[in-house]
C-alpha cells in the first residue's frame, strides 16, 4: 500500500507566536501538560540525526527521536524503541525487538509505523560515502564496518539486518563493552528510507522535512538571520505519547543569536532551566542545580622552545605542583585536577573517574627542585627568564593560574609571568608557536574518554608529540570487551600523556544545569548540552 503525502498549508503569525509564549503554561496535578520554554543559541543546522553535530540540533533531536536505547536519568543505558534486545555468549550478535504501534510523525502527512528497516537504512547511511556521516568512526565495531566504508563491499554487507519487521540484528567484528551506549547516541536514530527519499534532499532542513519517532515532532520552524523573533515549536507525538506518557504539551525554544543571557530570562520568568558555567549563588539558591565537570583545564608547552622542548624542564615544572598548595582557594566552579578525563565522563552508565581515581596519576615530587637543577645545568644555565603563561580571556579563573606560578616561584626560583590576552590574539599565539607556556581548556561534544584523549593526537596544539604507546591504549580502550579492561586501558594512555610531561592538568571545570524549583524530572546530558523533555513535569 502507497502512503500519501501532503504537506499541511500552516499560517503561523506573529500575534500567535506572542500570545503562546506570554501564557502561563498551567500544568496538571500530576505536573502535566506544561509548555516548556528554553533558549538556545544558535539555529539548528540540520536535523538529519545521521550528520547533526551542533549542540542545538542534537537539543532537537534528543527531544524528537529515539533510538533502540537511550540514556536514563541516572546515566544507566535503558531500552527505548526496543522493547527488549539479547546478546550472544560470544558477545558479537545483539538482537532487539521493537516496540510496535509506534508511528512517524510529521507535518508532511506521512502514515507509517517505525519498523526495524529504518534502523537498518539508518546505519547503511552511516556508511554511505554519499551521506559523509563524521559519526562512522564511532561505529566500527560493526562487522564489515571499514570495508563498506572504504567501498570494497557494498552497504548491504553491514553487520545490520532486518530479521523482520520488527526485529533488528546487529553483528560485530569484535565484542565492544560499551555498544548499547552507542545505539543510545543521536546518529543510531531510525531514519525511514521513503520520506528521506520524499524530502528530495532537504531531509533535516525544514520542519516539513523532519520526522519524529520520538516523543515530540517538529510544529514550527521559524528562522530569518535578519529577524529577532526565531522560534522552535515542538508538540507532544500523540502516537509515541499512547505507548510512552509525554508530560509536556509543548516545547518551545528561542534562537537567541546570543543575544540574550540565560541567567536573565530564566530570572524573568521567560525559561524553565539553563546551563551555564558561572556560579551564581542568588539564582542557585532559589532553584535545582545538578553539577556537570565537563572540562579539564591545563598547561601546554611549545615543544619547539628551547627549554620546554627538552622532557627534564617540562618534568622539574609538572613535579612541582601540590595541588593541595591552591586547593582551599579554588572557586566553586573548580576542582583540582590530577588527570585529563573530568568526573562526568562515564562508561556503561560508570563515572570513569570512579573507577580510575585520578590521584594514581599524580606526579608531583618533593624532588622536584633537584630536576629544575639538573635541567638548568643540562643546557648550562643558572636560571630561566622572560618565560610567561600565555592565558585566554575565555577562562574565567585566570586570577587561579598565579597559585601556579607561586609555587614554581617559591620553590625553584623560577619566575614566570602571566598574560592574559584576547581570545584572537590567543588563537594566532598559539598557531604560530609565539608562546612559551599556555593554559588551554580540553572539552568534549559528547560523553567520550576518546575524545579528550584523542586531543593529543590529532590536535594541531600537540604538534611535535608523537607516542606509539598512547595510540594503542586508546584504540585498545575503544575495543575493549569489558569495562574493566577498557578503563584501564585509557588509565594507561592518561599516564602516557601525563608521564611525558605535555598537558599538566590543574582544574576540572564545571557546568551547571539550573531549572526552576517547582520543575521535576528533566534529564541533562553533560557534553552535548541536551535537555530531554520527555518525563518533565511542572507543579504551581
Amino acid at each position: 500500500m502507497k502512503r500519501r503525502f501532503h504537506i499541511r498549508n500552516i499560517a503561523f503569525l506573529f500575534v500567535a507566536v506572542f500570545i503562546l509564549t506570554m501564557l502561563p503554561s498551567c500544568g496538571e496535578d500530576d505536573g502535566s501538560g506544561y509548555i516548556f520554554k528554553m533558549n538556545i543559541e544558535n539555529n539548528p543546522r540540520n536535523l538529519d540525526p545521521q550528520i547533526a553535530v551542533d549542540s542545538e540540533s542534537v537539543m532537537i533531536i534528543t527531544n524528537m527521536m529515539e533510538g533502540l536505547m537511550r540514556v536514563g536519568a541516572s546515566g544507566e543505558i535503558v531500552p527505548a524503541a526496543a522493547e527488549s534486545f539479547t546478546m550472544s555468549d560470544d558477545g558479537l550478535t545483539y538482537t532487539f525487538n521493537l516496540k510496535k504501534g509506534h508511528k512517524w510523525e510529521s507535518l508532511a502527512d506521512f502514515s507509517a509505523e517505525v519498523t526495524a528497516d529504518d534502523f537498518v537504512y539508518a546505519f547503511q547511511r552511516i556508511f554511505d560515502a554519499e551521506t559523509a556521516s563524521p559519526y562512522s568512526g564511532d561505529y566500527m565495531c560493526i562487522k564489515n564496518a571499514a570495508a563498506v566504508l572504504n567501498g570494497t563491499k557494498p552497504v548491504q554487507e553491514l553487520g545490520v539486518r532486518a530479521v523482520d519487521e520488527y526485529t533488528v540484528e546487529f553483528t560485530l567484528a569484535y565484542p565492544y563493552y560499551d555498544f548499547l551506549a552507542l545505539l543510545a547516541k543521536p546518529a543510531a536514530m531510525p531514519c525511514s528510507r521513503e520520506f528521506f527519499e520524499f524530502t528530495r534532499g532537504r531531509y533535516g532542513m525544514a520542519a516539513d522535512a523532519s520526522a519524529s519517532n520520538g516523543a515530540f515532532y517538529l510544529k514550527e520552524w521559524n528562522y530569518d538571520p535578519y529577524w529577532d523573533n526565531n522560534y522552535i515549536i515542538m508538540r507532544r507525538n500523540k502516537a509515541y505519547s499512547e505507548e510512552n506518557y509525554v508530560y509536556p504539551y509543548s516545547l518551545n525554544f528561542f534562537i537567541t543569536g546570543g543575544s540574550v543571557q540565560d541567567s536573565e530570562s530564566y530570572s524573568a520568568d521567560n525559561v524553565q532551566c539553563y546551563v551555564s558555567e558561572v556560579y551564581d549563588e542568588k539564582v542557585f539558591a532559589e532553584s535545582k542545580v545538578s553539577e556537570h565537570l565537563t572540562k579539564t583545564a591545563g598547561l601546554i608547552f611549545n615543544l619547539e622552545s628551547e627549554y620546554f622542548g627538552k622532557v627534564q624542564f617540562r618534568e622539574a615544572l609538572a613535579k612541582n605542583l601540590n595541588r593541595d598548595y591552591f586547593i582551599h582557594k579554588l572557586p566553586n566552579n573548580l576542582e583540582a585536577a590530577f588527570g585529563i578525563i573530568p568526573g562526568s565522563v562515564t562508561i556503561q552508565g560508570k563515572s570513569y573517574r570512579d573507577l580510575v581515581s585520578d590521584r594514581v596519576l599524580s606526579v608531583y615530587s618533593a624532588d622536584s627542585s633537584r630536576l629544575w637543577d639538573n635541567a638548568l645545568k643540562s643546557v648550562g644555565e643558572v636560571s630561566v627568564d622572560g618565560v610567561k603563561i600565555t592565558v585566554p580571556d575565555s577562562f574565567q579563573n585566570s586570577e587561579m593560574i598565579y597559585g601556579v606560578t607561586e609555587q614554581w616561584q617559591s620553590e625553584l626560583l623560577f619566575y614566570c609571568g602571566v598574560e592574559v590576552v584576547s581570545q584572537n590574539e590567543y588563537d594566532s599565539k598559539l598557531e604560530s608557536g609565539d608562546y612559551d607556556i599556555a593554559l588551554i581548556e580540553l572539552s568534549a561534544s559528547e560523553n567520550s574518554a576518546d575524545e579528550f584523549l584523542n586531543v593529543f593526537i590529532s590536535d594541531e596544539r600537540f604538534k611535535g608529540y608523537s607516542n606509539p604507546k598512547l595510540s594503542a591504549h586508546i584504540n585498545g580502550g575503544r575495543t575493549a570487551g569489558s569495562l574493566t579492561e577498557g578503563a584501564e586501558l585509557y588509565k594507561y594512555a592518561e599516564q602516557e600523556i601525563i608521564g611525558d610531561y605535555i598537558f599538566i592538568p590543574l582544574f576540572y571545570e564545571k557546568e551547571y544545569f539550573v531549572t526552576k524549583d517547582k520543575t521535576a524530572d528533566l534529564i541533562y546530558y553533560p557534553f552535548s548540552s541536551a535537555v530531554q523533555f520527555k518525563d518533565a513535569k511542572y507543579f504551581d
